[in-house]
């Protein structure tokens, strides 16, 4: 079992910053520690969850989630 962290969203944004390449990954990377779980906001940003789209290509193959591959989207047609 995982123990989740308590933490602020700009401690958490201050220490991912450290390890990130750039905006792109720190974004990202919050992103999902938030919204997996992982770390639990206090403060201003208590019980939120962020919207965020990104490529999970920022994370090490290791660290992605295991998500069923996704069926090709059929082109609309028009009526």
């Amino acid at each position: 079992m995982t123990t989740q962290k308590k933490t602020t969203l700009l401690e958490l944004v201050q220490t991912v910053s450290q390890f990130a390449k750039d905006d792109s990954e720190i974004v990202t990377v919050v992103a999902h520690m938030i919204n997996s779980g992982r770390v639990r906001l206090c403060g201003t940003f208590a019980g939120a969850k962020i919207s965020y789209a990104s490529p999970l290509d920022v994370f090490p193959v290791w660290a992605r989630p295991h998500l069923p591959p996704t069926p090709p989207r059929r082109p609309a047609i028009a009526a």
